[in-house]
Order: C-alpha cells, then structure tokens, then sequence
C-alpha cells in the first residue's frame, strides 16, 4: 500500500457513509429543529451546541420557566460520529470546520500546504462529536493555576472537581470497585469507562523499566504514570455532549434548538447590553432573535473570536481595519494555545495475526502517559499517546490523511514496517510557552480566520519538546524492546541523521514530526477577555464558555475540562439569575 492509496481508500468510504448520511439513521437520536419566527425573543440564546454550549442548555433548561434558543451552525451527527471505530472517517467533511493554518515558514513544513487542518466538529457536539473519545480532566496543578491567575479560588482544583463529577456517570467495573471511585461521579450524563487490552502488559513493563509508574487511574489523585485511558463510550456507543446532553432532554418544552444556522452577528443596545443575535439561516436568510436575559457564546476557541471580532469586541486597531465598530477594545484571539504533538513509531515484533476490527472501541489497544523529568514534581511534562497496532496500514492511515504529512514520511515509515507490529506513539508538550493568534480575513462571517498557531515561536518549546520526546525514546533500550530487536523508525526526509542522539538531532526531528495536538484553547481568556465570572469586559449581559476562556491550557485533553466549564458557567448564570431576581 502507498500513501496516496491510503488516503483515496478513506475517501471512499467516506463517499458510502455520505450515501448511507441521507437515510438519516440517527435522526431519530437529537433534538427536531425548532420552529422560530424572526425576531423570536427567548430568556438565553447559547451559540454553540458543542463540548460546552450543550452542557449549558442542559442545565439551564433545568428552570421550568426558562426559555433556551440553542444555535448551531452544522446540522446532526451522522452515523460516523456515534459508532467509536469509524472517527477517522469524519474527518475532511461537512461535520469538519476543515480549518486551515498559516504558513509560517518554520514549524508544519513536513506537512501538505506546509500547514495544520484543524479539524473541529461542525454539529450537534461540537468537537465532542469528532474528537478520540478520550476521558482526560487535566490535574490539580492546572487549576490551582486558573486560580491564581484569575484571583479567585474557584476555580481551584478543589472547587472544579465537584463538577467533573457532576456531569459524570462512571461505569467502568474496575474503577468502581476502587480508590479511584471517590474521584468519579456515577449520577451525571456523561459516561466513562475503559477496555482492558492484554497485549498492553508486555509494554506496561517497558515503561515501568524507565521509571514510569503503572496506575488504574490519572484524572484523581495520581496525575503521573502509564494507564489504559479513560473513554467517552458506553455499549459502544459515543458520548459526545450531543449524545448525553442533548440526546435525553430532547423533548423538553422550553429548549428550542435551530441547526445549520451560523450566528454573524452579537446585537448589543446603547448601553452595551448585548440584546440578542444576527444569524444565518440554512437557505441563507438573514434573521435576528432576542434575550431578555443573555448572550452565551460558546461556539470554540476558533469561532468565538471570530465572532466576538464580526460583533465589535476585540483588538481596536484590528476592528478598525475592517471597518468594524469597537464595542469593547480588547485582546481578543490574541492568546490562542494548542498542545503540540511529535510522532513516533517503534517496529516491533512480527506482526500476529489480525484480528475483526472492533468498532465499539477506537480500533487499537491504546495506553495514555504523563511523565515529569523532575521525579520529585508530582505533575507531569510531557503526555504520551501510544497505539498498538497489528501492522502499520493504520499508521499510514493516521500519517498520511489524519495528520496530513507529507507523502515522503508516511510511505518511509509504512515500508520500513511492513510485517511487524507498530507501536505508534505521540509525544506531546503539555504547557507550551508559545502563543498564536486569530485574525478577521474579512467581515463575511462564512469565510473562515486567519489563524497563527505560533508553534515553537517561544525557543524554549522547541528546546524542551526535544527533551521529553529524547526521554520518551529510552523505551527502546528496554528488556522487552530488545527482545523482539524493536526499532524506531526514521523518517529520513527530515535531514536530522547527521546529527543523531544530540540535543541539534532531537530539535530537528521534533521540528519535522510535529502536529496540533488539536486542543485549541485561551484566545478569549479569563482575566484577559472575560472575568472569572465569564462576563466579557466592557459589556453586559453576553459571557462566553467554551475552551476559549481558559487562562492557560490543561495538561491533558481539553474536552473534559469544557464540559466541565459548561457545568460551571450554568451554575454562576443560575446564580447570578437568583440574585438579580431577590426582592
């Protein structure tokens, strides 16, 4: 098989599951569109049924007299998106935002377009609906941060924890019946669980021999080790936010939610209040919808800048040259963050023999690990993704059409692995100092930012990604490793092999082997943009919550620590709705 093989076999597949999307099989799963008349008027409009926004109209349907008008601009997750083992096969299409980075003439030059394709979801979950189901909160060192930051406690660890557990229903057997269990919620909506794998012992000793700790759970107490990872699935099934947020109050009378409809607009009043929304309707209508009481904008940490800027709030100057009226003079997607990963692939012993694809599960054994190079610092450095695959047809699958490299390294890779086993690994720099930025490319609302990740344009990213991902590699020297005479596969078009084992070679292969973490957070962050409280500065009656409002990026997958955002936002609206409400 040849990379370009690799990716046409996916698009056809993809072409069957567009055929099998008109039958609408799952339809019958999400919220009927509502039925709004222009100038409809509603207590909250949310903007954004994603990883936060669903959440937030979950809970503030909770009140009996409240009205929700809940707005999203794509339309229904399709089959792809509830079966686990089919994820990669969302990617690029109308669910996917299919954004695009800058070139920046440094990082992303091994990659088609020397760009990213950060793919986000377009649909009911948002990105929970696209994303590798992983269950990963960040640890308590992430939050205790957001509270110094911010000045206020709480959002502390100690304080967010209660919500991670709010919207949890754990149902891992395992975990249930251990100390674990006191970290987990067992009554919310969404469920976790794991699939124990065998074929992962055997590396679990590897990683134990280079120091690591083997752990049943990292979302507690114990944020450093190796694990089998924690999954948003359950009966084999996706629990995205639409899935089990949305997916059981679909009926309630006052949740009003309209699909493939994109918000251009946030409409404020003289005093600056924001009074309600300018939207687009699917055959291109422009309408508008009031809120008595607020704005919640919770459309990501891509669209809620962008929309923010379209409304008048963000950087004057920007505004200015765009012909935008300023609201609010602020920094607004000025502070974008992104884990950035560095792939790694080990050939292994001969390939066993294959096994059915389990579609109820994400198609590989994988293992999560966090790793400090301090061993006495309790929270880690660097994140370690590992797959352990059969052979590497995934590998090149994942190289070539999900993480777009260049054809040149996913064939190198796939050829010189052909018959083994592959462990495929992702290295990833949890707090990277550098910071990107999003920009108006015009003031049409449907044509997508610019975007500047910024990748590695702080040195000491660069310089300490080539540690971890140095440290991560010692695996190879391992009793086990060296028993099936393992090797890491070279890339070779990368021209760092001249150099090999220096602290020059481990910056060139990361350079090269880099990819977004697609964990975009921070361009609209509290302290900065929105207070701790979420209110946006300047303004009265809009917040935003979504990954945008995080000070500093978790150290771990961002989809939980939205989610719990939406649980957090809700509570403060609710209580902010009952002290303006006191007589």
């Amino acid at each position: 098989m040849n990379a370009t093989s690799a990716v046409l076999g996916i698009k056809k597949i993809q072409g069957a599951l567009k055929i099998l999307a008109a039958l609408q099989l799952t339809a019958y799963l999400w919220p009927q569109q509502a039925q709004v008349q222009d100038g409809a008027c509603f207590d909250y409009i949310i903007v954004g049924a994603g990883s936060a926004g669903s959440v937030i109209a979950n809970r503030l349907t909770e009140l009996d007299k409240a009205t929700v008008l809940l707005i999203e601009a794509g339309g229904d997750p399709p089959v792809e998106s509830v079966i686990p083992g089919l994820l990669p096969f969302l990617k690029n299409t109308e669910v996917d935002w299919n954004y695009e980075t800058e070139n920046d003439g440094y990082s992303q030059q091994y990659h088609k377009n020397y760009g990213v394709e950060l793919t986000r979801g377009k649909m009911l979950g948002g990105s929970s609906s696209i994303n590798f189901l992983a269950y990963t909160r960040g640890n308590y060192h992430d939050f205790n941060n957001w509270a110094k930051m911010t000045g206020d406690e709480s959002w502390n660890w100690e304080n967010v924890l209660p919500y991670f557990k709010k919207s949890e229903r754990l149902v891992d057997p395992v975990m249930l019946h251990s100390s674990a269990r006191s970290f987990h919620g067992t009554d919310g909506y969404l469920a976790t669980t794991r699939k124990y794998n065998e074929e992962v012992l055997k590396y679990f000793e590897a990683f134990q021999e280079v120091g690591n700790r083997i752990v049943l759970d990292t979302n507690g107490d114990t944020p450093l080790g190796i694990t089998e990872c924690m999954f948003n699935i359950d009966n084999g099934v996706r629990q995205s936010t639409a899935q089990s947020f949305l997916h059981p109050i679909k009926d309630r009378p006052n949740l009003f939610v309209l699909k493939n409809t994109l918000v251009s607009k946030i409409l404020f009043d003289e005093d600056k209040n924001a009074i309600g929304v300018e939207a687009i309707l699917e055959n291109d209508d422009v309408v508008q919808f009031k809120a008595d009481k607020e704005v919640i904008v919770s459309a990501g940490a891509i669209n809620t800048p962008q929309l923010l800027m379209l409304s008048g709030i963000g950087p004057k100057e920007h505004l200015e040259s765009h012909n935008i009226p300023v609201v609010s003079d602020l920094p607004v997607g000025q502070s974008l963050q992104d884990h950035i990963m560095v792939m790694m692939a080990h050939k292994m012993g001969k390939s066993p023999p294959p096994k059915p694809v389990d579609y109820s599960y994400i198609g590989s054994p994988l293992m999560m690990g966090y790793t400090s190079l301090n061993k006495s610092k309790n929270y880690p450095d660097y994140q370690s993704i590992n797959f352990i695959m059969n052979d590497p047809t995934p590998m090149l699958q994942f190289c070539s059409f999900y993480f777009s490299y260049i054809d040149e390294i996913c064939q190198t890779l796939y050829d010189k692995s052909i018959g083994k086993e592959v462990l495929f690994s992702l290295v990833i720099l949890l707090y990277p100092e550098s910071r990107g930025r999003i920009l108006l490319r015009s003031t049409d609302p449907k044509e997508k930012p610019i975007i500047y990740t910024g990748y590695y344009s702080d040195p000491v990213d660069l310089e300490r990604h080539a540690m971890y991902v140095e440290d991560f590699a010692k695996i190879q020297h391992t009793e086990f490793f060296e028993s099936v005479n393992a090797e890491r596969v070279e890339p070779e078009v990368c021209g760092c092999e001249n150099k090999y084992s220096t602290e020059e070679y481990w910056k060139c292969y990361a350079l090269c082997m880099m990819v977004s973490g697609y964990h975009y957070s921070g361009s609209a962050a509290m302290g900065v943009v929105v207070d701790s409280r979420l209110n946006v500065f300047g303004v009265q009656k809009l917040r935003v919550a979504d990954a945008s409002v995080m000070p500093k990026i978790t150290g771990a997958n961002t989809n939980a620590a939205t989610i719990m955002i939406g649980e957090r936002a809700a509570d403060i609206i609710k209580e902010d709705l009952f002290l303006r409400s006191r007589c």
